[in-house]
């Protein structure tokens, strides 16, 4: 009884019975688990024999016992050695179409007209673009004779097959959307966080603990958490497209002599050529430097009404700096006192002694610390110009990268910062306490649906993200009294809904076609208008 009880302990993988007055005895679950490796029949009879202990049933429920574990391992072996049978014809089947390649000659692929097409067997095809549509007559005609007609025009319905297409394959497909987070040219200076809808930091502040030795309890040593909350952003992309507007822009950028048609999707286009690059400028200018979240009341939104600026969607980290210091510093973070500097009225010693001083100015455990100071390209090219005047006289052709953009005598460096444009400030921070958030995904799929409604094809997208800095006393900041990062954002590039490409330009140095030539203008520097905070 012995051995057959411990065989049936390690069937069902436990280390006893439990007692049931007194007995041994299956529960339910074990039961039932029995029931399935052994049969109805054996469990019933090996119950009455735990019940009724030794006995006449011990012999036969033993022989039972064997004689089922013996089937059970016949019949796993036999399925075993089918499988392997099979899997042996398939290895010849792939043998035989080895052989058969090697002795066949190599053709190039020609390229589809049609999208469905019939298949051989054992070929798969890639997608491919139907010429039947109109838009795709158009350029083949404009690749020929160099002209559109007038009636050219892309039919939504064909667009939004396109679209579906390409969103069904997901972002495996697109190397583009792996980047979305990470395409923005700071992207490099944050720390990921993953995060829900807010981030606090778990590393907590502490005091020395070493001292001298006494027998006796003399405790030293406190430690405490003072995070900052760190906010975590939904945002999404709402984009409508008329095709016929996109047409000839279509064929321009995407017409290659030496590509088959199939290779030129026009979601590609859109994707890559429009949306994706003005969604990285988004980020970078309006959004994680210098946005101001602004809460939308949803009840006061109506269909159809023109979208948010993006520089409303979130708080950047140049305005949580600057805010924080007109609010009286309430998260603790060291200011640098640099009273009114201006970068361009100083003299070039004045620029390197302000950036030497401020270098010094921090808390000797962050000076053994190599990380960056931050800055605008503005007081990045201000520094190094001084630099050069001031110890690079005569090196200015001969070695144009004179210097560096380390501090002297420092482990620090200047880096100069896309998204602080037009920027006074300086932020100096470790780069673990620069943080950029993610939700659950790290690259979600940005465009997650596409809809058609009247003449156009509408783009939905979706994701999320947010920016700050997760201990006040680990930032170190110059800030100049009076500016405001977030007022650049139209003071510079504008409205969010006119074309920015070309803002910015110093309208003093600009050329004046039709009048008198050049206007007079100031020789400040400054690439950002009257709108620079410099």
């Amino acid at each position: 009884m012995k051995k057959m009880m411990s065989v049936v302990l390690g069937l069902l993988g436990i280390q006893s019975f439990a007692l049931n007055d007194g007995k041994p005895s299956l529960t339910d679950e074990q039961k039932t688990q029995l029931e399935g490796l052994l049969g109805k029949d054996f469990t019933a009879k090996f119950e009455k024999f735990l019940s009724e202990g030794e006995g006449e049933s011990d012999a036969s429920a033993g022989v039972e016992l064997v004689t089922n574990l013996q089937n059970q391992h016949q019949a796993s072996v036999a399925d075993l050695q089918a499988r392997l049978t099979k899997a042996e014809e398939e290895r010849n089947k792939l043998q035989g179409a080895v052989l058969k390649l090697s002795f066949a000659s190599e053709e190039d692929p020609k390229p589809s007209l049609a999208v469905e097409l019939p298949r051989k067997e054992g070929k798969k095809s890639i997608m491919k673009v139907d010429l039947s549509k109109g838009h795709y007559r158009e350029m083949m005609s404009f690749a020929k004779t160099g002209y559109m007609s007038a009636n050219a025009t892309i039919d939504v319905q064909d667009l939004l097959k396109e679209f579906g297409t390409y969103l069904s394959q997901g972002p495996n497909n697109f190397q583009l959307l792996d980047s979305v987070f990470n395409g923005f040219t700071s992207a490099g200076l944050f720390t990921e966080q993953p995060a829900v809808t807010e981030y606090r930091s778990i590393m907590p502040l502490i005091t020395s603990v070493s001292q001298q030795f006494v027998n006796k309890w003399t405790p030293s040593g406190h430690s405490k958490f003072e995070p900052l909350k760190i906010q975590n952003r939904r945002h999404k992309i709402n984009v409508p497209i008329i095709p016929s507007a996109v047409l000839t822009s279509y064929i321009f950028s995407m017409y290659r002599e030496n590509l088959a048609p199939d290779q030129m999707p026009i979601f590609f286009y859109i994707w890559q050529n429009l949306i994706y690059p003005q969604l990285m400028q988004d980020i970078e200018l309006r959004m994680i430097w210098k946005g101001r979240y602004e809460e939308l009341a949803w009840g006061s939104v109506n269909e159809g009404q023109a979208g948010q600026a993006p520089e409303k969607s979130m708080d950047g980290v140049e305005t949580i700096v600057a805010d924080n210091f007109v609010a009286g510093n309430p998260y603790d973070m060291r200011y640098f006192d640099g009273g009114d500097f201006d970068w361009f009225t100083a003299s070039d010693k004045e620029v390197l002694e302000f950036v030497d001083e401020f270098d010094s100015w921090m808390a000797p455990i962050f000076q053994a610390m190599p990380f960056p100071v931050l800055c605008s390209k503005e007081v990045w090219k201000r520094y190094r110009q001084a630099y050069k005047n001031v110890w690079g006289t005569g090196s200015g052709t001969e070695n144009h990268n004179f210097g560096s953009n380390a501090i002297d005598f420092s482990n620090k460096y200047l880096v100069p910062v896309d998204g602080m444009y037009g920027s006074p400030n300086l932020i100096a921070t470790p780069p673990v306490n620069l943080v950029k958030l993610r939700h659950i995904n790290g690259v979600p799929a940005v465009i997650n649906d596409v809809q058609k409604k009247d003449y156009e094809a509408r783009i939905f997208g979706e994701y999320w993200m947010g920016a700050g800095l997760q201990y006040g006393p680990m930032t170190f900041a110059y800030h100049k009294p009076g500016y405001d990062p977030h007022a650049l954002v139209t003071g510079v590039y504008g409205a969010h809904n006119e074309y920015q490409q070309f803002k910015g330009t110093n309208p003093d140095k600009s050329v004046v076609f039709g009048g008198s030539g050049s206007a007079s203008g100031s020789a400040s520097g400054s690439a950002s208008g009257s709108g620079s905070g410099l």
